[in-house]
């Protein structure tokens, strides 16, 4: 039987070959830990995200001229036209519009892998590796995901489901909201540029509103997938930092302590509902670490009643696994900071976010992290 190829869609695969293959002409160093930023790594990786965004920007202004000219060329068929007339207009007009947008779209994706690539290499992450491409937990196929804006797989890790606690009804809106969100600024950009200027807003304004519309939103877009893929490519060296920080050798954890520290990244992965991969980083480099196995990993509820019932040594240990996972994505949201207040409650120790926030804005940065920014968060 012919071995199975990773799984993934045929534009992740796609996405990963092409990574692939700009990894194989370009040469990696690097001075030290990918997570840890030198001057020179800061400065190219702000040099490749500010060229990228730039490009992004021109690709969407491009699109929405093209898009806009034949309806400014072509006199639009007024009410009671034949509906030949209506069929060429509207077959002009949209078969420009398909057309355009679709080699804006494949523009953007191609740029995107080529801009992760580029912060890749500044960074000092080697995506060349034979093995990276058969395995799709790995920092090749998550950044091809990034770069492609697919979502993470929610399978990445047996017995997590980061969907386990979420609204189905709110991931159906959220995921509707974000398929329109090109439309619906371009409606809304129009609506008020018609209400601000009344009846000076003529056909060709309300048109041509759209370059600066698409322009600026392609500029977002590129800049939210380069944050992401910046995060991407820090995650998986700090997941093996914030571990030999957080169980070093000789350490004196009980077992009870350290499946419950497994347990903390897995109910970090619940809270956020996203499997993401520098959150699978640090729960197989914990797990290894640890030497403990654990079940139920995605039971929030459960984590906690075992929080309760450590000494202060082990809740210390599970308090400052819980604040690394709530800070690898980039961010501490909403339902991650409210896990935080319970853990703490559980413990019986004042919560202090700020700690927190101070952890997750040094690894944003790319600086090192000290033992000391990590033991304040139980001091």
């Amino acid at each position: 039987m012919a071995e199975e190829g990773p799984r993934g869609s045929v534009l992740e695969r796609a996405g990963v070959r092409y990574l692939q293959a700009l990894a194989s002409k370009s040469r990696v160093t690097t001075d030290g830990p990918v997570h840890v930023l030198t001057a020179r790594e800061r400065a190219e990786l702000k040099r490749v995200e500010r060229e990228a965004i730039a490009r992004a920007a021109l690709a969407g202004a491009l699109s929405g001229l093209v898009c806009a000219v034949p309806a400014l060329a072509l006199s639009a068929p007024g009410a009671g036209a034949p509906l030949g007339a209506l069929a060429r207009y509207w077959g002009v007009v949209g078969g420009v519009t398909v057309v355009a947008s679709v080699l804006e779209i494949l523009y953007l994706y191609r740029d995107g892998l080529r801009a992760v690539h580029d912060l890749a290499r500044a960074a000092g992450l080697d995506l060349g590796g034979g093995a990276l491409a058969s395995d799709p937990s790995s920092a090749l196929w998550s950044l091809a995901r990034a770069a492609l804006e697919l979502p993470n797989p929610p399978d990445g890790v047996p017995g997590v489901n980061p969907l386990r606690e979420a609204s189905r009804l709110r991931l159906l809106v959220v995921s509707t909201v974000y398929k329109l969100k090109v439309a619906l600024t371009g409606f809304l950009a129009k609506a008020l540029l018609r209400r601000a200027l009344g009846r000076a807003a003529t056909r060709a304004v309300l048109e041509l509103v759209a370059v600066p519309v698409t322009a600026l939103w392609d500029a977002v877009v590129c800049w939210l997938i380069l944050r992401e893929a910046r995060l991407r490519v820090l995650g998986p060296s700090a997941a093996l930092e914030f571990t030999a920080l957080l169980l070093p050798p000789g350490h004196t954890f009980d077992a009870r302590a350290r499946a419950c520290a497994v347990r903390a990244v897995g109910a970090a992965v619940v809270r956020t509902q996203d499997l993401h991969p520098n959150l699978v980083a640090l729960l197989r480099a914990l797990r290894d670490a640890a030497g403990v196995e654990a079940d139920g990993l995605d039971d929030s509820r459960r984590f906690l009643d075992e929080l309760r019932g450590l000494d202060d040594h082990g809740q210390s240990l599970v308090l400052r696994t819980l604040a690394a996972a709530s800070i690898l994505d980039g961010r501490v949201a909403q339902h991650e900071a409210r896990l935080l207040r319970e853990a703490f409650d559980a413990a019986g120790v004042p919560c202090d976010l700020q700690a927190v926030e101070r952890l997750r804005r040094a690894f944003v940065s790319g600086d090192p992290i000290p033992r000391e920014r990590l033991d304040a968060i139980r001091g």
